[in-house]
């Protein structure tokens, strides 16, 4: 199993009818790929973490990278993952205040350095703790 997250930019004047879009055939077709994660949306940007099989993973970002929807796609991190940060979610939805962006800019910054997945999981649910003790 292994663990994605990347960032893109949303396209110009995307509304919430398409973001919602987005994540209800994300929940009807992840569990068939054995498929979890959550997608934030804020500040017209997307960060979306998919975490599953290797192979499925892998198939789904590249069905993502054609989704005009968004644009500028890069993964910050890819680790693997012996456990599910978001086993409950076929896919979550989380609206973000720009300002908590800042929180994965570091993890972008430095995505060039190794760092351990362990370390990865740790600041990804600090994040998502972060984000729902937002709303």
């Amino acid at each position: 199993m292994i663990r994605l997250l990347y960032l893109s930019q949303a396209a110009s004047g995307i509304s919430d009818e398409q973001v919602q879009d987005i994540l209800k055939i994300a929940q009807r077709n992840n569990p068939a790929l054995g498929i979890t994660g959550v997608l934030v949306h804020g500040g017209g940007m997307f960060m979306q973490i998919l975490e599953g099989p290797e192979q499925a993973v892998l198939r789904q970002y590249v069905k993502i990278l054609g989704d005009r929807r968004h644009g500028d796609c890069q993964i910050v991190h890819i680790s693997p993952a012996n456990d599910r940060i978001f086993e409950k979610w076929s896919m979550g939805l989380i609206d973000s205040d720009p300002l908590q962006f800042q929180h994965i800019a570091l993890l972008r910054a430095r995505r060039l350095e190794a760092v351990k997945a362990k370390a990865f999981t740790a600041t990804m649910r600090e994040f998502v703790r972060r984000l729902s003790a937002v709303k």
